[in-house]
């Protein structure tokens, strides 16, 4: 490893903490998994070592892709890149994926991708056809999500055959699939891609990766980017995770950052799943982002029994040393006072702090911000530039994902609305409770200084509710 000069001026105004730069500087010749909790500067050290990649001095420089799950992150990524670092390329895994499918003649000029209201619409039909070759079962009575989400583990494990299907572990769902079941839903499969393909639709967004690792492994061109660094790693595909190292050039690394107390977008799977051959793991359990009141509140909820996970993947939280303010839990008289409760607060410290408003649903979150003026929504093309001054931003718990905020309000946490009850019908209560539980997590650690949590009614079991971690408060 080669770093000219002082690695805090080299690196720009983002300077390491702790054991950050143990990741950061790790050698630019071996892949490398670095897994922390929520506050543990994961995203920073993402950028920081694209940077050092990218780096001339770097003995191994090279291009760099810093690739992650949604848009909202990749305008917060973009932000912390100068825009005058021409070696790095920040993008969604789905738009590099897409973009690759279009170099070799593999993207359709439009319809190439199948969109998740359509796909629903897709399995359910395929469901229907399936379930008229059987006697009456309650299975196929199932919510659609249900056979939407066991497709999309499919493809995410680059699974293409039925007995490959039967044979492996199906991890991160707790309704049981025994084999008759397992068939049944390959039929599924099989009629669903059917219907697709009659509809001229090569892909969806699931089974995209499986498409590009395919394309990667007869494309004799030279590879484009020396490393790959992925943020959120645990939101990605086994299947995606190996097609951005087939995309890496010979002798280039892969870094991957993740925490799998927020796998929001995957299903219990882990790194160890992508057959990446990684000799390093670098645990971080020091938070530098929450107050030791706001992580009290974090480490509570990730103890509780729904936030399961791999045990090996898991890092115990630290509490961080820095106070401030106990997060304020305020029983609303009712929705709209709830609502008047939020605005108000917002108002009041979006003058002079960065304030996320969040929520489980994008209804529940324009309900929140309904008659305010001058904020900025989550969720775009990630083309927007991020803007850090202070203000309100308002969105859903995923597009909060990997960002941070002075000040976060929670509305809407009841028994009612979390776990949602979509999402219970889709795979039942405790499947429901862990996914949904996960998000609260991410919502809750986007908060640096304050937190606040309203609800109007039943307060949602999904939450911690021990002596000593909240303010309660009222509100008529």
């Amino acid at each position: 490893m080669v770093v000219a000069g002082d690695p805090a001026r080299a690196l720009g105004t983002i300077v390491p903490r702790g054991r950050q730069s143990d990741a950061i500087y790790f050698s630019p010749d071996r892949d490398i998994v670095a897994l922390g909790t929520a506050g543990t500067g994961k995203t920073t050290m993402a950028v920081l070592r694209a940077r050092f990649l990218a780096d001339p001095s770097c003995s191994n420089h090279g291009p760099v892709l810093l690739v992650t799950y949604n848009n909202a992150l990749v305008r917060y990524l973009r932000h912390l890149v100068p825009g005058a670092n021409r070696n790095i390329r920040v993008e969604t895994y789905g738009k590099f994926a897409r973009g690759y499918l279009n170099s070799i003649g593999k993207m359709p000029a439009w319809n190439g991708i199948l969109q998740t209201g359509h796909l629903r619409c897709k399995v359910a039909e395929a469901v229907s056809k399936v379930q008229a070759t059987y006697k009456p079962t309650p299975f196929f009575d199932l919510d659609t999500r249900f056979f939407v989400d066991e497709l999309a583990w499919i493809a995410d494990m680059g699974i293409t055959d039925p007995q490959q299907y039967l044979d492996t572990e199906r991890v991160g769902r707790k309704r049981g699939l025994n084999e008759s079941r397992r068939k049944a839903v390959w039929k599924v499969r099989t009629a669903y891609l059917k219907a697709r393909e009659a509809d001229g639709i090569p892909y969806d967004w699931n089974d995209i990766a499986t498409a590009v690792l395919n394309g990667l492994k007869n494309d004799t061109r030279p590879r484009k980017y020396r490393h790959v660094v992925v943020d959120e790693g645990q939101d990605l595909s086994p299947e995606a995770i190996r097609s951005l190292k087939a995309a890496v050039q010979p002798g280039g690394t892969i870094s991957f950052f993740g925490d799998y107390h927020q796998q929001i977008y995957g299903q219990g799977l882990s790194f160890r799943s992508c057959g990446l051959e990684i000799t390093a793991v670098e645990l971080f359990q020091d938070n530098y982002r929450n107050t030791a009141q706001i992580a009290r509140v974090a480490i509570a909820m990730s103890d509780m029994p729904h936030m399961t996970a791999d045990p090996e993947d898991l890092v115990e939280p630290k509490e961080p040393s820095a106070g401030g303010t106990m997060p304020a839990l305020v029983k609303c008289k009712n929705y709209g006072a709830e609502i008047a409760e939020i605005q108000r607060i917002a108002l009041d410290q979006g003058g002079a702090s960065v304030v996320g408003i969040l929520t489980r649903t994008w209804p529940d979150t324009d309900a929140a911000v309904r008659g305010m003026r001058n904020v900025r929504k989550l969720r775009d093309d990630g083309n927007t530039p991020w803007d850090p001054a202070p203000g309100i931003y308002y969105g859903t718990y995923h597009s909060a994902k990997g960002l941070e905020f002075d000040v976060v309000l929670m509305p809407f946490c009841t028994e009612d609305d979390m776990p949602n009850k979509q999402v219970v019908d889709a795979y039942g209560e405790d499947d429901a409770a862990t996914r949904d539980g996960k998000l609260l997590y991410v919502a809750v650690t986007r908060a640096k200084a304050e937190l606040t949590v309203t609800y109007s009614g039943t307060i949602t079991s999904l939450l911690p509710m021990g002596i000593g971690l909240w303010q309660l408060e009222e509100v008529s």
